[in-house]
């Protein structure tokens, strides 16, 4: 995702945004729609019921529930600890989706993100929109008529693969990509992705581990483990954690760098939010 500007050392700036440029990092708190009573190990009813493991498939993924999605964001770089409360704003329907991130920097204001588009059963998530602000906004239409990236920012356009995703749409993708093949999917199994950010893409390619079982502050929980695959011995190493819940939620990312640099997000919380209204 993007994130250039940090009242922190220099370097810290630069590590966000590689990682960002990569993949998704999340947002302060808001108000939200729902509470629920506590259960007797300390989860809420609907936090139990929302982490409660399913056996993938396409129908499961579609019974999956619009949440919002809080993290721990813990990090270092040149050996400078740093700690930034995360959060996802995700939205589904039958045939629509809209995903929103915020992140707050202390002092210089919240970069936002937006994606949205439709819901295709073959296909899973297919971005129409990417937004992404901070001070200025850039937007990406995926222009799917002409097979075009229109990106505001430049009056070039880029070819537009079927398979694109953008930066903040690709956790969800994954996740469908896992539901649709499980029957087939065998560890090791990779699927290449056309990685959109707010002026260029680049072709990336994911690989499927398996079965891992994590300690994350809301609790202990299954998931499925994926690396984004490096195109170099200096590159920035990605892991990936998805619960093993209807959709295949993101429970971890974890980004690393050659230097010992490092950022790890960790669920620590979640609450359900009303669904996405389809356009009449």
């Amino acid at each position: 995702m993007t994130l250039a500007i940090n009242p922190f050392p220099k370097s810290f700036s630069a590590l966000f945004a590689r990682t960002l440029l990569h993949f998704i990092v999340i947002t302060p708190s808001f108000l939200l729609a729902f509470s629920a009573k506590a259960t007797d190990d300390g989860l809420s009813a609907h936090t139990s019921a929302f982490l409660t493991p399913v056996t993938p498939s396409t129908l499961s993924w579609q019974q999956q529930e619009s949440v919002h999605l809080h993290y721990d964001l813990v990090g270092e770089t040149h050996h400078f600890p740093y700690n930034v409360p995360a959060d996802i704003d995700w939205q589904i329907s039958p045939t629509q989706y809209k995903v929103k991130l915020e992140i707050s920097q202390l002092f210089l204001g919240t970069k936002t993100q937006i994606s949205q588009g439709d819901v295709l059963p073959k296909t899973g998530i297919t971005p129409q929109l990417f937004i992404d602000k901070f001070r200025s906004e850039d937007q990406v239409v995926f222009n799917r008529t002409r097979d075009l990236l229109e990106y505001s920012s430049t009056s070039t356009t880029e070819h537009l693969e079927p398979f694109a995703q953008d930066q903040l749409s690709v956790t969800f993708q994954l996740g469908f990509w896992i539901a649709q093949n499980f029957s087939q999917l065998l560890n090791g199994a990779t699927m290449t992705v056309q990685l959109v950010a707010k002026n260029h893409f680049e072709m990336r390619e994911f690989k499927f581990i398996g079965s891992e079982t994590l300690t994350l502050p809301i609790g202990k929980v299954d998931t499925f483990k994926i690396v984004r695959l490096p195109r170099s011995d200096d590159d920035q190493h990605a892991t990936v954690w998805l619960l093993k819940n209807h959709g295949l939620t993101l429970g971890r990312l974890l980004l690393e760098e050659k230097n010992g640099d490092f950022i790890d997000q960790k669920l620590s919380q979640l609450d359900l939010i009303p669904g996405l209204k389809l356009a009449e």
